[in-house]
C-alpha cells in the first residue's frame, strides 16, 4: 500500500535547498555571462531549477557545509553544461545554437576544473566523466534510432539519458566529498531519483510538448502499458531510493524528499494518463 502522499518538505530543509539552488544559480549565471553569453541566455540558466537544485540533493552526505557547497556548485556547472547540449540537440529554445554550444564547452570544463580541486583523487573525475560518456552517448543515439513501444524498452533509453545521467554526478559528488562516503548508495538514490523524474519529464510532455512517439504517456493512453505497470515502477524505484540513503551513515533528509517528488508523479500526473 502507497503510504499518504507528502506535500511539502520541512521547512528548515526547504530554506537550505533553496538558498543551495540561488548559490548555484549564481555561480553558474556569472560562468554564462562572463563567457559572453547573451541575457536570454543567462535567463534561461537561471530559470532551470531542478537542475540547479538537484546538486544539494547529491551532496547531502556531505557533512562540512563549506565543501557541500563547493562541490554543489560545480555539479551545477556541469548539469547545466548538459542541459544546455540537449537544447543544442534539440533546437527548440530559439537561442542561438552557436552560443549554446561555447557556453556548454566553457561550463564543462569549469565543472571539470572545480571537480579536480576537490576531489580526493582528481583522476577518479576525469574516469567517471569518460566511462559515464559511452554510456550516455551510445544511449541517446539508440534513443534516436528506436523509439520505445513497452514499459520495459522505455526503461531501457531512460536508463541512459537519465539514470546514468544524473548517476555520474552522484558518483561525483561522492568522490569530492567527504572522505568515506558509500559511494555506491550515492550512485543508486541518484539512478532511481533520476528515473522518478524522467518519468514525471514523460508525462509532462506529452501535453507540454505534444510527445507522441516512445513517450511514456501516450505508452499508457494506447494501452501499450498500464497504469499499474507504472504505479509499480514508481514504488519500486522508491524502494531503491529509499534503501540507498538509509545505507550508514545514511542522509536522513532525503527521505521525505523522495516521497514528495514520487508522490507527486503518483497523484498528479499518471491518472492524467489513465483514459484512453
Amino acid at each position: 500500500m502507497t503510504a499518504a502522499p507528502v506535500t511539502a518538505l520541512p521547512d528548515a530543509y526547504t530554506r537550505s535547498m533553496l538558498a543551495a539552488e540561488a548559490a548555484n544559480r549564481d555561480h553558474v549565471t556569472r560562468c554564462v555571462a562572463g563567457t559572453g553569453g547573451s541575457p536570454e541566455l543567462v535567463a534561461h540558466t537561471a530559470a532551470l531549477r531542478l537542475y540547479l537544485r538537484v546538486p544539494h540533493f547529491l551532496t547531502e552526505w556531505t557533512a562540512d557545509p563549506g565543501r557541500r557547497a563547493a562541490v554543489s556548485r560545480a555539479l551545477a556547472l556541469d548539469i547545466v553544461a548538459m542541459k544546455l547540449l540537449d537544447d543544442l540537440m534539440d533546437d527548440d529554445t530559439g537561442l542561438d545554437r552557436v552560443e549554446l554550444a561555447c557556453v556548454c564547452l566553457r561550463l564543462h570544463l569549469r565543472a571539470l576544473h572545480e571537480l579536480a580541486a576537490l576531489a580526493h583523487d582528481p583522476k577518479a573525475v576525469t574516469d567517471i566523466l569518460e566511462r559515464d560518456a559511452v554510456h550516455l552517448c551510445g544511449g541517446q543515439i539508440g534513443t534516436k534510432r528506436s523509439r520505445a513501444t513497452s514499459l520495459q524498452e522505455w526503461r531501457a533509453h531512460a536508463d541512459t539519458y537519465g539514470a546514468a545521467f544524473l548517476g555520474r554526478y552522484g558518483a561525483l559528488a561522492a568522490v569530492c566529498g567527504d572522505q568515506g562516503q558509500p559511494r555506491d548508495a550515492v550512485r543508486e538514490f541518484a539512478e532511481a531519483f533520476a528515473l522518478t523524474i524522467t518519468t514525471a519529464d514523460d508525462l509532462t510532455d506529452y501535453d507540454r510538448d505534444g510527445e507522441r512517439d516512445g513517450n511514456l504517456g501516450h505508452l499508457m493512453r494506447t494501452g501499450a502499458v498500464t497504469g499499474q505497470d507504472v504505479v509499480d515502477h514508481l514504488e519500486e524505484l522508491r524502494g531503491r531510493a529509499l534503501a540507498a540513503v538509509r545505507t550508514p551513515p545514511g542522509a536522513p533528509g532525503l527521505v521525505p524528499v523522495v516521497h514528495l517528488y514520487t508522490d507527486d508523479v503518483l497523484t498528479r500526473l499518471v491518472p492524467r494518463h489513465l483514459e484512453s
